[in-house]
């Protein structure tokens, strides 16, 4: 069993994060902190009217925090109405079943858990608009962890339990998908790991939802 505070799989607010075996525990914390901090900096930007792109404004802010995010991909729209499907279909064609593969069971875990399940509907969506990351790792060198961010935003037409595995094709409309492939430094990082992980714990204590794949 993975070590509970920084489990192989975890539901962090609007994220499922899932790492490949091999990826150490201290990189794990910094990739789940970093994506903490950049989703609440990145909400309150958009409440506040700071930004209105919410992928624009989340990639920013790690940059911000040293991290090396290109340009996303915007990805040619897709008919599957399978939200977790797709992501996983997509991160396998991108990046090859080393990436989805433990993506996959991430998804089939949530979808097993109710708690972790409603906390990351209860971030994704905000009245009729919903966005959510999908963040698979693998260790690509020392001190070097290789990862996709797959975002996808839409509306949606009423609050379903389980909005991601759901197959009704009139639930969701004006869908956008987009990733970026990044290489995340840890020892780049490290000049900002306090103060990111200051930020989220001041933010919340109970950020993170353990998944068991």
């Amino acid at each position: 069993m993975s070590d509970p505070m920084t489990p192989q799989a975890a539901v962090v607010g609007a994220s499922v994060v899932a790492f490949a075996s091999g990826v150490p525990t201290p990189h794990r914390d910094d990739i789940y902190m970093s994506t903490a901090h950049a989703q609440m900096a990145t909400r309150a930007a958009i409440e506040d009217g700071l930004a209105t792109d919410w992928f624009e404004y989340y990639c920013k802010v790690l940059r911000f925090i040293g991290w090396d995010v290109p340009k996303p991909q915007t990805l040619t729209p897709s008919r599957n109405s399978l939200m977790a499907g797709q992501a996983t279909q997509r991160i396998s064609t991108i990046m090859g079943e080393e990436f989805s593969e433990p993506m996959r069971r991430a998804l089939l875990a949530i979808e097993r858990n109710t708690l972790a399940l409603k906390r990351f509907e209860s971030t994704s969506i905000r009245g009729d608009a919903g966005y959510f990351q999908i963040i698979p790792c693998v260790m690509s060198g020392p001190n070097k962890v290789e990862m996709g961010i797959y975002h996808r935003q839409f509306r949606i037409r009423r609050q379903v339990l389980g909005f991601l595995f759901g197959e009704d094709e009139t639930l969701i409309h004006n869908s956008v998908e987009q990733i970026a492939v990044i290489t995340f430094n840890t020892l780049h990082y490290a000049q900002f790991r306090d103060r990111v992980k200051k930020s989220v714990l001041t933010g919340s204590l109970n950020y993170l939802s353990s998944l068991e794949i």
